[in-house]
């Protein structure tokens, strides 16, 4: 697959899944990771902010192999170092991180850059950076990320609807109100708890599947 390929992919298969393995009852990144692929998720985010730069390398590499096998789309959280050692197709940056800019010039143009976003403001800067998607949220109140944003106002919902690149929704997404979100027009969902906190991820998927297809 190429970049536009796996562009393609975020506006057409709406589960995103985001690692974690604080919060994945006790299993390794590893063996979460071909849980996800077994289940048939083909989009995967590495985001790990506890372990050191080796023990994330190591990870990283396994699971873009992984990934590359199954023909899904591999993106790594932050560490642009890192996510070009292991050799992803995407590369995920916050507002406080290295900018899209600099980030293009490091990682060469084959990988594709998300730029996470919660207000209009910073929407409009994501497409004058040329971020290729955006991640958006949060959509409700979130306890995976201790330093997310306020939710997303009416007006940021609004504007993020008309953006001319894939968003990425996230933020508190489940099997709760998913549909809702799904009916407000978004149609690409990140999920870390919904995902890698249950016992049985294949059985989480196949349900998000049938909310969305309903």
């Amino acid at each position: 697959m190429n970049k536009a390929d796996h562009i393609k992919r975020l506006q057409e298969d709406p589960i995103y899944a985001i690692m974690g393995e604080a919060l994945s009852l006790g299993r390794k990144n590893v063996e979460v990771a071909k849980a996800l692929l077994d289940s048939g998720v083909k989009i995967i985010q590495y985001r790990e902010k506890h372990k050191t730069w080796r023990e994330k390398y190591a990870e990283g590499k396994a699971i873009a192999a992984l990934c590359h096998e199954r023909n899904a789309t591999f993106i790594m959280n932050d560490s642009v170092d890192l996510a070009i050692a292991c050799g992803v197709d995407g590369i995920h940056v916050g507002q406080d991180d290295a900018p899209v800019e600099i980030v293009r010039s490091l990682a060469g143009p084959d990988v594709f850059i998300g730029l996470s976003t919660n207000t209009v403001e910073e929407l409009k800067g994501a497409v004058a950076a040329g971020a290729d998607y955006v991640g958006f949220g949060p959509m409700f109140p979130t306890r995976s990320k201790a330093d997310a944003n306020e939710v997303v106002t009416a007006d940021s919902i609004d504007f993020a609807l008309r953006l001319p690149l894939p968003v990425v929704t996230i933020g508190g997404i489940g099997r709760d109100n998913i549909r809702d979100v799904y009916e407000q027009g978004f149609r690409s969902f990140a999920m870390i708890s919904a995902l890698v906190s249950q016992a049985d991820i294949a059985a989480a998927v196949g349900e998000l599947r049938r909310i969305l297809a309903r």
